[in-house]
């Protein structure tokens, strides 16, 4: 994927991604406009700057908008742009950053709201790194973007939880990071993980960013899981290689993940 920099940056090949701060409005819808026609998406990064109801037009013209607690507060206009999106045969996502449950001034949008955005076909987002996360909470999330037809993204940091099997069986697409398969019944765990995930109609992604035994990225695959591989190509005599080749082979759902399937957030 791209950056967009410029208006006419959307004559380019491929899906455009940019923040509404880049550049004006019109240009915006422009593009939106030009990448639909060509079967390609204008990604739009919410930052604020823009009205929700000019975040409802460029839906419309097919923008998939990805925003955030941190960019937009109000539950009844993420609804709305998320309608509209679904008019423009795109949809919106939320990255929630604040606390799933309790009052605190820093979140206006609360679990409840949350929950109605998972029905309303909203794709939510949530990531473990900066605090935990209730895995029962999780759960019920993961159950009502079920119903309102998306899923729930989970961005998993640290020791591999025992309750990640839960999280695969309820459909969630989960993210996890090589670092925290530092025990072999972490890599027997992860393989489970994969299998529930995969029957429920989502995945666990894998993100390999240092030496594994290849053994363990075999069968993590096999079990339906996917990987990328954020080091540079092995030799081609290494035994990864073709586990590398495999995984490129096979990427995950573009809604696998918060606007980059390969990035961990």
């Amino acid at each position: 994927m791209e950056t967009m920099t410029r208006p006419d940056a959307a004559e380019s090949r491929g899906d455009l991604v940019v923040r509404d701060d880049e550049t004006g409005f019109t240009a915006l819808r422009d593009a939106a406009l030009a990448c639909r026609r060509r079967g390609t998406r204008l990604r739009l990064v919410d930052s604020g700057r823009l009205p929700a109801f000019e975040l409802e037009w460029l839906g419309e013209a097919g923008a998939e908008i990805y925003t955030s607690d941190l960019a937009r507060r109000s539950l009844a206009d993420i609804i709305r742009m998320n309608a509209a999106s679904r008019k423009g045969g795109a949809s919106t996502s939320f990255f929630h950053h604040g606390l799933l449950a309790g009052e605190t001034a820093e979140a206006t949008i609360g679990f409840e709201g949350l929950r109605e955005m998972g029905r309303s076909g909203v794709h939510p987002a949530v990531s473990n790194k900066a605090r935990p996360r209730e895995f029962d909470l999780l759960i019920v999330l993961a159950g009502d973007a079920a119903r309102g037809r998306s899923r729930l993204v989970y961005y998993h940091h640290g020791a591999l939880d025992p309750r990640l099997d839960d999280l695969g069986r309820s459909g969630v697409w989960i993210h996890v990071a090589a670092t925290s398969l530092g025990a072999a019944e972490d890599a027997v765990r992860i393989v489970d993980v994969a299998r529930a995930a995969a029957a429920a109609g989502a995945g666990v992604v894998l993100h390999v960013d240092l030496a594994v035994e290849p053994s363990r990225i075999e069968d993590f695959l096999a079990a339906g899981g996917f990987a990328f591989f954020h080091l540079p190509p092995s030799d081609y005599r290494s035994p990864l290689r073709p586990l590398e080749e495999r995984a490129a082979r096979r990427p995950p759902n573009p809604r696998s993940g918060y606007l980059y399937p390969e990035f961990m957030r």
